[in-house]
């Protein structure tokens, strides 16, 4: 009887420990906007209205820092406190896997982005504010290279547990009138184009860090 090699994939990139930093970043990022937030709250009413972002001053009057400042900042404390356990999570795990570059810095602009997106479909006073556009932007980033990259799970079995995710975490289970579902979903849009860009661009290195287990049978 012939014998013939089996090769099974039993570690990828984002099965071994994150970055050993990623604890770190991930709780500077939260301290970082609950500062801002808090400084939003209590600051001065001349410097506060110059970070939600808002359609009028972007568009009309260029205002641009406005897309950036108003991820920092929240409206409440639940509002801070539904945007800050998520994003502590995917900020561990994203810059634990895949690095600086990735987060904060392509991931900071690509949410400064998705704000300028959604406000444009706002009326012109309409201010917006939040972390959730990154929040979403950074959960559809995660679910896109997971699918990707953990190969050793059959595609169905991949569909499911991203499906499954997505659903759980991410789909409303309550609907909130002061809440931008719409900003969620071009954050989640967004997240999954960079996801998809991010893993054609590093292929090679993302497969480069498969391990097969080698049998004969």
């Amino acid at each position: 009887m012939s014998l013939h090699e089996e090769k099974r994939l039993v570690e990828t990139l984002i099965t071994g420990k994150p970055a050993v930093k990623a604890y770190t970043v991930a709780t500077i990022s939260i301290l970082i906007i609950m500062a801002c937030t808090l400084f939003y709250w209590q600051g001065s009413q001349a410097w506060t209205s110059l970070l939600p972002a808002i359609n009028s001053k972007i568009f009309q009057h260029s205002e641009i820092w406005r897309a950036f400042t108003a991820i920092l900042i929240h409206s409440d404390i639940e509002h801070l406190f539904s945007n800050m356990y998520m994003l502590w999570i995917f900020v561990f795990f994203i810059y634990g896997y895949f690095g600086f570059t990735v987060f904060p810095i392509v991931s900071f602009f690509a949410a400064a982005i998705v704000n300028i997106i959604a406000v444009r479909t706002y009326a012109p006073d309409i201010q917006l504010l939040g972390a959730s556009g990154l929040v979403y932007l950074l959960g559809g980033f995660w679910l896109t290279l997971y699918w990707f990259i953990q190969r050793q799970y059959s595609w169905s079995n991949r569909l499911i547990r991203v499906s499954g995710i997505t659903l759980m975490i991410f789909w409303p289970s309550t609907f909130v009138v002061t809440t931008s579902y719409r900003t969620h979903a071009i954050g989640f849009l967004a997240g999954v184009v960079m996801g998809g860009i991010y893993f054609w661009i590093n292929k090679d290195k993302i497969r480069d860090k498969e391990v097969y287990n080698i049998s004969l049978v």
